[in-house]
């Protein structure tokens, strides 16, 4: 997403940002590195952020999660207070998704909910898909699978919508990662429900590295490789397996810490449902020298544990043992660091919650609403002051049954709908004024106008929001909305506001779905 204003070096930064799909974290990291070194120079603050989100999404990629962390919440600040929802979400999710990789799962879900709410206000179905697997990877590590699932059903719906195939192997990918892990939840207590969520889990990398592969995203193909060959080894299909690796092979090119850790446990597995234990041991001494050169404390302790029980099967019960303490250590060692970055991360939330503050105080001194982009109930105060002293029309619009929108569909869908509405009534009519007040209500204003031209028009506002479409946003759902109008000529002030929304209850009382402007006719109505 570019606009006519990006600078050369914003226009660079959001190029850069596509060797991500494309499997060249490596090299997308050093360009990122010299963007951001290139801004810092010229004072490009924009083109900084981008920089930054980009740095932070290849340290996710590539494993090193400190610099990521950092690189992220610059970016993540930068948009919390600008009117800039698709990379404010974006940089929101990249951030959350850093955070689930350091193992603060709480803090990751907060961001990751954040985001999907900011992305909600854009109609880029693909950005929302991204916001919710990041979301569904905070659930998977809070080890709440069923959620996990639900969420990337919905993630899935809006992807293919989308037709970006990277989104689409995405999920795929995080399908399969959930159910993975709800299949280890379930071996205990049900070995034949754990085994076919097992085969499932399989099934849906092998899909994610199906659409990775159709459009050359090598990152995520490689991963949906990697989690196939183990998933099909598990299985007991180790030519499946074999396969993966083998096509994984061909795929030449640096790995960073995060991936080359990746397939070497991946291959390890093959072998050891081989009963190849020397191999394993081969592979996983490889992947402990890689570990140790980074700060991945997650890796330290998967590799550790795994030359452990490698050692104790080979009847190298000295080195099980050794290892086995490292392994402790390590584990030690691993809460030490998570309570470190989440210090970190508690002062960056600090920091933003300011930022936000000072965004909604902005907000509110613009009189904007935040969510729909609309004027906000201080800027209808303003406009309604106006009639005290002029003809017009004061209405009050309500959605009706909003809140059967939210529980019936969630309030993603919800938050969509109102951005729905508010935008039909942006451009409905020039005579017309629209102001959210909150919720699910509108304030209409219909300057220096009467009765008889403000209702045939709120009548065609009736109309054409009954038939609008809302399928896109959830299969099934139909809206519609009530107003009640009040004219100026002999109430003013609140009395006027109050008669708005005492009409407007009428319409309600009517069965909805209509405009009452006629005071006299609704006395009765009101009344029973």
């Amino acid at each position: 997403m570019t606009s006519g204003d990006d600078t050369i070096l914003v226009k660079r930064a959001m190029a850069c940002w596509e060797n991500g799909r494309i499997g060249k974290s490596s090299d997308g990291l050093v360009e990122a590195r010299s963007i951001r070194d290139e801004a810092l120079r010229t004072g490009d603050l924009r083109a900084l952020a981008e920089a930054n989100r980009c740095i932070g999404w290849f340290c996710l990629q590539l494993g090193y999660c400190d610099e990521g962390l950092a690189a992220a919440h610059e970016a993540r600040n930068f948009y919390a207070g600008r009117d800039d929802h698709w990379r404010h979400a974006l940089s929101l999710a990249v951030y959350s998704w850093l955070l689930a990789e350091a193992g603060l799962s709480d803090l990751a879900f907060e961001s990751a909910s954040e985001a999907a709410v900011i992305a909600a206000r854009t109609d880029d179905k693909a950005l929302n898909a991204f916001a919710m697997n990041c979301k569904a990877v905070a659930l998977v590590i809070c080890h709440e699978m069923t959620l996990a699932l639900s969420v990337l059903d919905d993630a899935m719906a809006l992807a293919a919508q989308s037709g970006d195939g990277s989104t689409v192997a995405l999920t795929h990918i995080n399908q399969g990662y959930a159910k993975l892990f709800l299949s280890e939840q379930l071996a205990g207590t049900d070995r034949e429900a754990a085994d076919k969520l097992l085969c499932a889990a399989a099934a849906a990398s092998h899909k994610g590295a199906d659409a990775a592969r159709a459009i050359g995203d090598l990152w995520n193909l490689r991963v949906a490789l990697a989690n196939a060959a183990e998933m099909y080894a598990a299985c007991g299909e180790l030519t499946l397996s074999q396969v993966c690796i083998e096509e994984y092979e061909t795929l030449v090119t640096e790995l960073g810490p995060r991936e080359r850790v990746h397939y070497l446990c991946s291959k390890s597995d093959i072998h050891a449902h081989m009963g190849d234990y020397h191999k394993v041991m081969e592979l996983m001494l490889e992947a402990r020298e890689v570990v140790f050169t980074v700060a991945n404390h997650d890796g330290k302790i998967n590799t550790l544990k795994r030359l452990a029980d490698v050692s104790a099967k080979t009847g190298s019960y000295e080195d099980a043992y050794n290892y086995h303490r490292a392994y402790h250590d390590a584990v030690m060692a691993d809460h030490g660091e998570t309570s470190r970055r989440r210090a970190h991360a508690l002062d960056r939330q600090l920091e933003n919650d300011k930022l936000r503050e000072r965004a909604a105080a902005l907000e509110i001194q613009a009189g904007e609403d935040g969510l729909t982009g609309i004027p906000n109930r201080r800027a209808f105060d303003q406009a309604f002051a106006g009639l005290a002293h002029r003809e017009g029309v004061v209405g009050i619009l309500d959605i009706d049954y909003f809140k059967q929108v939210n529980d019936s569909y969630s309030h993603l869908v919800g938050d969509k709908v109102l951005i729905r509405i508010a935008n039909i009534l942006h451009r409905f009519d020039p005579s017309l004024r629209a102001f959210r007040f909150g919720g699910e209500e509108f304030g209409l204003v219909f300057d220096r106008l009467g009765l008889e031209h403000a209702e045939p028009i709120c009548q065609r506002l009736v109309d054409t929001i009954r038939t609008t479409s809302f399928a896109d946003l959830a299969p099934g759902l139909s809206v519609t909305v009530s107003i009640g109008l009040a004219h100026s000529g002999v109430l003013s002030g609140s009395p006027l506001l109050a008669e708005a929304d005492r009409r407007l209850y009428v319409a309600k009382k009517m069965g909805r779905d209509r405009v009452i402007a006629d005071g006299r006719s609704s006395i009765t109505v009101a009344a029973e």
